[in-house]
């Protein structure tokens, strides 16, 4: 294996090889790992520090090392194919057909260069990172800021510590997912109520609706989004994934026309009214003065089962 490694790094595998196999036919392996990867297990890994880790070397080896390693050896092939063959057009065809596959991989590495940035500040919480305290004589426990790897043990460090907790505040813009999953078990698993004082959007709403009984300051927002981050698997509209959270939600009482609209919102940010988290069953109590507003205030009134603006 080795042998043959060298060899087409030095360019004297026969040049219909060396483009074909180790071009064209890597490539084409390449991208259907990377496209299918979610399906076929790949990245079950990544939502641990350690398995993230592993992943980025991976795919840099994947992405940087292995398209130099095809592109030189394609290039020393053609020009020893020109020398000893002498079918000059045939080896500068190829070449030319090089050259963009070359653009082509160089897009693919700065794609994943681009996701691997992203899941870093999730793993490694680069950016920002959280708070979790208790609260109120240790009946509330407070957790604040993005949900990174490593949250849900220390909640579960400091609930051990604190067992009269009985609620716990999430105000987070959101973050790993798979973690919200880990911290959400750990509260259904500890029959906890939850509440947001400032707001809770994306991956925290995941963990938001585990809260045995719901609450919302009159201040705050639930923000809503299908994925954003368009790597990891998640490239269409609602994956498999998301799909079976989506139906988690309406298992714990969410239902259909909030879903809809929530998918139907795509990736951009929607933030409900009090009155449809009310009618969806996602807020129980709302509690605290609202915020002042200015102008007067539109009323709202139910149309059809579902809440709108009159």
């Amino acid at each position: 294996m080795l042998t043959y490694l060298a060899r087409h790094w030095r360019g004297e595998l026969p040049l219909g090889v060396a483009w074909w196999l180790n071009g064209v036919g890597l490539t084409a392996l390449t991208v259907a790992l990377d496209r299918y990867g979610s399906a076929l297990g790949l990245y079950a890994a990544t939502d641990t520090r350690t398995g993230f880790s592993v992943f980025i070397v991976l795919g840099l080896a994947g992405f940087l090392l292995l398209p130099a390693w095809q592109t030189i050896g394609i290039f020393r092939a053609a020009d020893r194919h020109a020398d000893q063959v002498g079918t000059i057009l045939a080896a500068r065809l190829t070449e030319a057909l090089t050259t963009v596959l070359t653009i082509l991989l160089a897009i693919r590495f700065l794609v994943f260069a681009g996701e691997a940035w992203a899941g870093a500040r999730i793993a490694y919480g680069i950016g920002g990172g959280y708070t979790v305290a208790a609260s109120h004589r240790g009946r509330v426990l407070e957790v604040s800021g993005a949900i990174v790897f490593g949250l849900a043990a220390d909640v579960r460090r400091t609930l051990d510590a604190n067992p009269a907790v009985r609620r716990v505040r999430l105000n987070s813009g959101g973050g790993a997912f798979s973690e919200a999953l880990r911290l959400r078990a750990l509260l259904l698993e500890r029959d906890l109520d939850t509440d947001s004082t400032t707001g809770c959007s994306s991956a925290c709403l995941s963990v938001y609706i585990a809260g045995r009984h719901r609450l919302l300051h009159r201040a705050a927002h639930l923000g809503f989004h299908l994925p954003r981050n368009p790597g990891f698997g998640l490239r269409g509209l609602v994956e498999p994934e998301y799909a079976r959270e989506l139906a988690y939600f309406g298992r714990r009482g969410v239902p259909r026309w909030f879903r809809e609209q929530w998918i139907a919102t795509g990736r951009t940010f929607w933030y409900p009214t009090p009155v449809q988290l009310m009618e969806a069953g996602l807020v129980q109590t709302f509690f605290g003065a609202p915020p002042p507003r200015r102008g007067a205030l539109l009323p709202v009134k139910l149309s059809a089962g579902r809440p709108t603006a009159a």
